[in-house]
């Protein structure tokens, strides 16, 4: 019986095509740095978003506590009634807005709270922000201490 033998061709050194596998894992690889840059912008987005409007909520901060420093200690808790949202009491006009130019966050809402109480003397003046960015509230404080005689 005669044995042939035939030598396999080992071709793939020379070979020099693309196979199919590498090309699907290329485009996955693609796929996952393309999905982690879309993420991250994104996020960069929002976390920018945010920012600006803590900022804005900051500059309606620093109005109401400008005013509520030039407001004589006798007047201040007829023009900030304690915790009321926004100076309104009752049917009374709002007030806020006008000091701090429009609301312009959404669900923008200010308040102003007296402590320990509206006859304290001195009292401590905390002026609070809160807003509401996809969903989630935040918000931002910031208070004074006034008395009828400055010291």
């Amino acid at each position: 019986m005669r044995v042939i033998r035939r030598r396999v061709r080992q071709n793939r050194q020379h070979r020099r095509g693309v196979l199919l596998v590498e090309i699907l894992f290329a485009i996955g690889i693609l796929m996952v740095a393309g999905l982690w840059l879309l993420t991250a912008y994104q996020s960069s987005f929002q976390v920018s978003e945010l920012g600006q409007q803590t900022s804005v909520a900051l500059d309606d901060l620093r109005d109401m506590m400008e005013r509520i420093k030039s407001t004589p200690f006798n007047s201040l808790t007829n023009d900030f009634p304690s915790g009321a949202v926004n100076g309104i009491v009752g049917l009374a006009p709002e007030k806020y807005g006008v000091i701090i130019g429009g609301y312009t966050l959404t669900n923008e809402q200010v308040t102003v709270t007296h402590q320990p109480n509206t006859n304290a003397d001195p009292r401590e003046m905390i002026v609070r922000v809160t807003w509401v960015n996809r969903g989630r509230t935040f918000q931002k404080s910031v208070s004074t201490i006034r008395a009828s005689r400055a010291s």
